[in-house]
């Protein structure tokens, strides 16, 4: 499935493998005046190369290296002939993909093999200058671009919700939290999310998702401090695991967002309930 909404100077494209009439799950990536935001899920390559034949691309970048987002990299450079520009593990990644767990060859597809060159800090078309913002959490080479002229935040996997209480082995919280207060200083006011696509209010919910996360870390330092077990914690704060850690073979789940929040146990303090991020902002 690749469905095309039109923006006027920002076009988003939102990709899935179906199943019965039924997308598993939704990649937004997005074109904006030359530029490609991502390549969608290797799943839908050929409806993606048949799309862009109303779109000249003349180079593609990358936020992460996801096979959500990088999964056409590979068939649009030797179809289009065009760079593709990521942060230096995404390309590492890129030109050595390693095995992936069953789920994810499911929902999107194998990793792609491709070569990138590294991002610049401003990446500029005819129209737009795009900065690259380093934003760690999601992965270790999760990369946002933002538009500062019309306040355009492309966040790739960063943002997802404001009330996602579930993690993939290695995410790192404290990382989350420090992109998530560099993305609220910037004022976006329009989100393009991987997930939701696009997004108004994009500082208020930005700022909304740090602190309903920094509010569930100290739930969890308070537990943890009272000495409750990693167990409990994990029903009283979470509800318990879902059903997705299992198929995900065990790559996907609460109990790695608790793993995170423990292991960085002194990084949280209970003062920012008193003092939310939203109210220290200019919305």
């Amino acid at each position: 499935m690749l469905k095309i909404f039109d923006y006027g100077k920002v076009v988003e494209f939102k990709a899935a493998r179906t199943i019965l009439g039924r997308p598993l799950y939704v990649t937004h990536f997005f074109y904006i005046d030359g530029i490609l935001i991502d390549t969608g899920p290797p799943h839908v390559s050929s409806e993606v190369l048949n799309a862009l034949k109303d779109f000249p691309v003349k180079k593609i970048l990358i936020t992460h290296q996801h096979e959500d987002h990088t999964g056409n990299c590979g068939m649009l450079k030797k179809e289009l002939g065009v760079p593709i520009y990521a942060h230096p593990e995404a390309i590492r990644v890129l030109v050595n993909p390693p095995e992936i767990e069953i789920y994810r060859k499911i929902m999107w597809g194998e990793l792609p093999l491709a070569k990138a060159m590294p991002l610049d800090d401003i990446i500029s078309s005819d129209c737009y200058q795009l900065h690259a913002i380093h934003t760690g959490g999601h992965s270790i080479d999760h990369v946002c671009f933002f538009e500062p002229t019309n306040r355009w935040l492309f966040s790739g996997d960063l943002y997802l919700g404001e009330n996602l209480t579930g993690f993939m082995v290695g995410e790192n919280i404290v990382e989350h939290l420090t992109s998530l207060k560099k993305l609220v200083a910037l004022k976006p006011s329009v989100l393009f999310c991987g997930l939701k696509g696009r997004l108004d209010n994009a500082t208020e919910r930005l700022a909304s998702k740090y602190d309903s996360w920094w509010n569930l870390c100290c739930r969890v330092k308070n537990l943890y401090e009272a000495k409750a077990t990693r167990q409990q914690i994990l029903s009283e704060v979470f509800g318990g695991e879902i059903l997705f850690y299992y198929f995900s073979q065990s790559n996907w789940g609460r109990r790695y967002m608790l793993d995170t929040i423990i292991d960085n146990i002194d990084y949280f303090e209970n003062d920012q309930k008193k003092n939310p991020l939203r109210d220290q902002i200019n919305l």
